[in-house]
This record gives structure tokens, sequence and C-alpha cells, in this order.
């Protein structure tokens, strides 16, 4: 028997539950941009007079704004919210092997500045001088406002990222001791804590998989409230959101598409082309059964290409005894990890689960 699953979380009219519900219409005006008030508490299941109650509680507090009234069929203007950009800003930190990038955006996700950093070496020590110089010299360019409603700094980066197979990739030379010794040394440092002590500012790690999903989820226009989530960059990244909710499993690991055994004993990382992403996308699919994926690359150039490729082999599907998921693709582009960490400290603060996090 078929059975209808919520795909969205709902508010409640408990009054215990009222820091619960603002968080829950905050993310539906981020959702759909402006809102009104009838339309908020279609979506969130809660009655007028409570979704009134709250928006004048977010208007206070300088998060909502109204934006003007609009006619909608007969009957009197109906008054439209938005959010307020600059009621909150946070700093996105991105951290790859070769470089290191850094941005500042407000409250609605908009790039405020940007900063650069090549890395000559991937080694912990130098990367967290960097790490630190880079963020400090961002901070001191945020304006006295900006610094008062930062609300932390979020870090998006590998979650291996003493990998010795990569590092034998960066470092030929090294032989096989000295690729455990870096190794070693990375499971050794903890940058993230270190960040926070010396800057006395919170900040949120993420692997960079999970945080562009975040950031999809938040920033984009998923299709479904399920998805599964695949990044494609120097080496591909995923992440999992089930039910509205980045869902990061027990280690914070969760969707970590890379290592999916492909064909002729390869892994997804090595050759992540359409052949290897569809036998990837099927074993997933048998364990998640869930009806959107939506993949991201930093090259929309090939991206369109390989999407083509991918919906004509899903049409095989069936026939293996599989569903086959919509296939969506990502809005963000070359900023997807980017704004994903930027989301980190947002998400923290005023998604409706704190435990995603």
């Amino acid at each position: 028997m078929k059975r209808d699953h919520p795909t969205v979380r709902t508010g409640a009219n408990a009054e215990i539950l009222g820091d619960l519900n603002a968080r829950l219409l905050l993310g539906a005006v981020r959702r759909r941009g402006v809102a009104s008030r009838p339309e908020l508490a279609s979506e969130l299941g809660l009655s007028l007079q409570a979704v009134t109650r709250i928006v004048a509680g977010l208007c206070r507090d300088g998060l909502l704004q109204s934006c003007g009234k609009k006619t909608l069929g007969v009957g009197q203007p109906t008054q439209f919210y938005q959010l307020v950009p600059d009621a909150v800003f946070s700093i996105g930190i991105q951290l790859q092997r070769t470089q290191l990038q850094l941005v500042l955006t407000d409250f609605c996700g908009n790039i405020l500045r940007r900063q650069h950093c090549p890395l000559d070496h991937w080694l912990p020590a130098q990367v967290q001088t960097a790490l630190l110089q880079q963020t400090r010299l961002l901070l001191a360019q945020l304006s006295a406002p900006q610094r008062e409603r930062l609300c932390g700094i979020g870090l998006a980066m590998p979650w291996f990222a003493g990998n010795s197979q990569f590092a034998a990739r960066l470092y030929p030379q090294l032989d096989a001791m000295a690729l455990q010794q870096l190794q070693q040394a990375w499971q050794d440092i903890d940058l993230a804590a270190n960040l926070q002590q010396e800057l006395q500012i919170p900040v949120y790690p993420e692997n960079d998989g999970s945080a562009s999903a975040a950031a999809e989820l938040w920033l984009g226009k998923p299709a479904a409230a399920d998805f599964l989530y695949l990044y494609l960059d120097q080496l591909p990244a995923g992440g999992l959101v089930l039910n509205g909710q980045l869902w990061r499993g027990r280690h914070g690991n969760a969707a970590h598409l890379a290592v999916l055994p492909v064909s002729d004993g390869q892994l997804l990382l090595q050759q992540p082309n359409a052949n290897n992403i569809n036998t990837g996308l099927q074993a997933a699919m048998a364990l998640l059964d869930i009806p959107l994926v939506i993949i991201d690359s930093h090259n929309n150039q090939e991206l369109e290409q390989l999407l083509a490729d991918i919906r004509q082999q899903l049409e095989q599907w069936p026939a293996l005894g599989l569903l086959a998921p919509q296939l969506q693709a990502g809005s963000l582009g070359r900023n997807a990890m980017l704004l994903g960490a930027a989301m980190l400290p947002l998400y923290q603060a005023y998604a409706a689960d704190r435990t995603v996090l």
C-alpha cells in the first residue's frame, strides 16, 4: 500500500516550540525570497495568528522586513516580507589542497568580500599559518556593524586532509614512510579549534561535500526535500539531505561519494565520468531510495553535457529493478563549497534543527 510521507517539517502552535517555528518561518522566507503571512501559515501548518506573532517578533529583531503589498485576487492588498540582508554576516573559508579562499557573506548569502591565497605546500604548519593570516586580513576589512553582527566562521575542507594517495600526487618525491608521517601530522592538528582559540570567534568545520550540499539546500532550489548531492572539483565530494535537513552521519562523513567503487576496481575519485557516476548512483540509490540527485561542478560548461549523458543512462534503471531519481543541475557552480562554508554559522544559529551540525 502506498503511503504519503511528509517531505518537509511543519510547525506547531505550542508556545514551547516558538523558537523552532521562528526558524522554520525564516527558512520558508529564505526559500521563497518574499512571502506573505497567509503563504507562510499554509506552508508551515500554523495558524495565521501564530504567523503574525512570529513575523512581528522577527521584524523587531531586525531579521525580517516588509517589502511592500500586493493584491492577490479579490480583497485588500497583502503585506509581503523578506530577509534583512545586513542583519547577520558570516565568513566562509574553503580549504583545498592547492589554495585557500575566503568570503564575507550577508544573511541572504550575497558575497560581499572575497580573498584568494595559493598554497605552496599541503603541510599542516604552513596551512595553519596561512589560514590564520588570511582570516585576520579579512576581519580587518570588516566595518564596525559587520564585525558586531558576525555570527561565526565556517570552514569547509577535505575530511581526510592527510590522505596519502593524494599527497603522493602532490609530493612524488616522498617515500612511503614520509607520506605516512605527513598523514599522521594532519591527524594531530585541529585547524578549526586552533583558529577559534586564536581569534575568539566561533568556527564551524565541515567536510567540503556536506558544506556544498548545505549551500544548495539553503541558497538553491532543490526539487525535493530529500536529495543526494555530488560536487565535481579537484576530487568528487558528496552530501546528503534528508527531510530538508543536512545529514552528516555519525562521523560527519555521510555521502563520501569519492570512494564509491565503480568499474574495473576503480573508485569514483579516479575517473568521475558519466558511466562511473551512473554506476555509483545505482549503488547509492539502491540503499537510499530518494527522489532527487543534484550534481554541480566548478566547470559549468562541461556539466550540461555530463548531465545529458547520465540522464540517458538513467533510462536503463527500471530494467535493473531500480527507480531512477530526478537529476538536477546545482545552482551555485564554482561558489558552492565557499558559500557552503559561509552557511555553516548561519545553519547553527538559524536552521530549524540545530542537530544538523
